[in-house]
């Protein structure tokens, strides 16, 4: 079963802290690319010292066509020393066409081959995402989900069966922005981020991109509480309402 607090490697936690993270505090998964030298380093030793099956291992494949699909598995696979991914994904979704073709019988393949135990997608568009669980029957969901952006509470969560389909949420901290205050209102603490997402039962595990072990050990002791309650869930759900009021650009596009 996964830790309600996955480690994405990506911002500097070392091999050790990844280690500790597993030893001391519980947490069992990680989201992982052959760039994470930190995580990679970390799970190596892991693996070697016969933990393997205690390990989640989230990974994925970034170019939507069907001959990347093993050769993105194999990679992850040697760079960690294992022979199969728990979770395998494909990547930023955007458009129908990315399951296409040959895109999803490869991912498929690699499943019944035994490289992948359970496939998914990760997605902004949470219409599609919704339709593409049904259409390809996804065991996991990797999706945007934080106190600014909501939306996908009614666009996803209200109709899908989590005994089958796994919601992996990220952007816990809406990239810092939930970290600092707007006027009067906010901020929250990194840890209560993930709290508050994780407060939603449909969630399964978030993402969490520490860059120490404190970081970690911080969310993973904050999650551990329960599901925010009245009135601060009240108050974080108004601070992310003006949060969201905030955002211009390429962050306003991607809605709520």
């Amino acid at each position: 079963m996964a830790s309600r607090v996955a480690l994405a490697g990506s911002f500097g936690l070392d091999a050790k802290g990844t280690e500790r993270a597993f030893h001391e505090l519980g947490v069992n998964t990680f989201f992982v690319g052959t760039r994470m030298k930190g995580l990679i380093e970390g799970l190596q030793s892991l693996v070697k010292a016969g933990h393997r099956d205690e390990l989640v291992i989230i990974a994925g494949a970034s170019i939507p066509f069907g001959y990347s699909i093993a050769r993105e598995l194999g990679q992850v696979c040697r760079a960690l020393g294992v022979d199969h991914i728990d979770v395998f994904l494909l990547y930023w979704v955007q458009a129908h066409w990315y399951v296409t073709g040959k895109t999803w019988p490869a991912m498929r393949a690699v499943k019944e081959s035994g490289g992948a135990k359970a496939l998914g997608i990760s997605c902004h568009d949470r219409p599609m995402a919704r339709e593409l669980v049904d259409e390809l029957g996804l065991d996991a969901l990797m999706i945007r989900y934080n106190a600014a952006h909501r939306g996908a509470e009614k666009e996803i969560f209200e109709t899908l069966d989590t005994a089958k389909t796994g919601v992996i949420a990220y952007t816990a901290t809406r990239w810092g922005r939930l970290l600092q205050p707007v006027g009067d209102l906010g901020p929250m603490s990194g840890p209560e981020c993930y709290r508050f997402v994780l407060s939603n039962p449909s969630v399964s595990t978030v993402l969490c991109g520490a860059r120490s072990y404190e970081e970690i050990a911080s969310a993973a002791a904050e999650a551990e509480l329960g599901p925010l309650t009245d009135p601060r869930l009240t108050e974080v759900k108004r601070f992310g309402d003006a949060v969201r009021s905030t955002a211009t650009g390429r962050l306003g596009f991607l809605g709520a």
